[in-house]
């Protein structure tokens, strides 16, 4: 694992796979461990394409040191690992947090940017995280994490289990909390939930795609999904859509980004 200097001097961890004309930056969500873990059913993709592995500020073995960790700063790594490998014609994927992550991350180096693909990440909806809520909703949920942080985390994760997964995966998923730095887990928490979408999303030019777990969108909601991105669901799989049909999905992925790459 290599290292480089984000913006506010935090060292962010990084490495690459393969080698390809379109680098794939692989942006993981919140509160995942290393990029390697989190990606490991797509680190098979090398055979095609060069993978850029990267864990945001405050994950994996990146540094914990930064007193905020908002949206925008997250996009800061991103931008110096892509710098720093001098990336071209890149295309960004997001799972979850990463969906806004990318989007940030356009607005600084969209020069660098071929196209985006947002994994179930970004739904409109008025009760989204990616849509700003009210202070004091972020106050209740920030509560809940003081009060106990591990059963926070695993009360999510399991509700997105199911008999599908790996059952090694399962474990691994399982001993999470235990390996997350709880103060940095809770401020991006915070921030994803003051962050709003649509204050940046008419800005954004580069072309994107979107994979939805069909289980986190309901079909009612789809019209409005589709009216604003260009969206895959897989239907019967959850958020942790990675895990849980890695086939699948990679077999999807890999349509969308050669969908980007025309």
């Amino acid at each position: 694992m290599k290292k480089v200097a984000s913006i506010d001097d935090v060292e962010i961890s990084y490495e690459t796979l393969g080698e390809g004309d379109y680098p794939l930056v692989l942006i993981s969500g919140w509160g995942t461990p290393t990029a390697r873990d989190a990606w490991r059913h797509q680190l098979s993709l090398a055979s095609q394409f060069k993978l850029v592995l990267l864990d945001l500020a405050g994950h994996g073995l990146s540094d914990k040191n930064r007193e905020v960790y908002t949206m925008q700063l997250f996009a800061q790594d991103v931008r110096a690992v892509v710098e720093k490998l001098d990336l071209q014609n890149a295309i960004l994927i997001g799972h979850s947090m990463g969906g806004p992550v990318i989007m940030e991350t356009e607005r600084l180096i969209s020069h660098r940017i071929k196209g985006m693909i947002a994994l179930d990440s970004l739904f409109p909806k008025p009760s989204s995280i990616y849509v700003k809520r009210d202070e004091e909703i972020i106050a209740e949920i920030e509560t809940q994490m003081l009060d106990d942080f591990s059963g926070f985390i695993l009360g999510l994760l399991r509700s997105w289990i199911n008999d599908k997964f790996d059952p090694v995966d399962v474990e691994d998923i399982e001993q999470l909390p235990m390996t997350l730095d709880q103060r940095s887990m809770i401020s991006a928490f915070n921030e994803i939930q003051r962050w709003n979408m649509f204050d940046i999303l008419s800005e954004i030019e580069t072309p994107m795609k979107c994979i939805v777990a069909g289980n986190s969108c309901p079909k009612e909601d789809r019209p409005e999904y589709d009216r604003l991105f260009d969206a895959v669901y897989l239907e019967d799989l959850s958020h942790l859509l990675l895990f849980e049909d890695p086939v699948t999905f990679n077999e999807v992925l890999i349509e969308q980004i050669n969908e980007l790459s025309k």
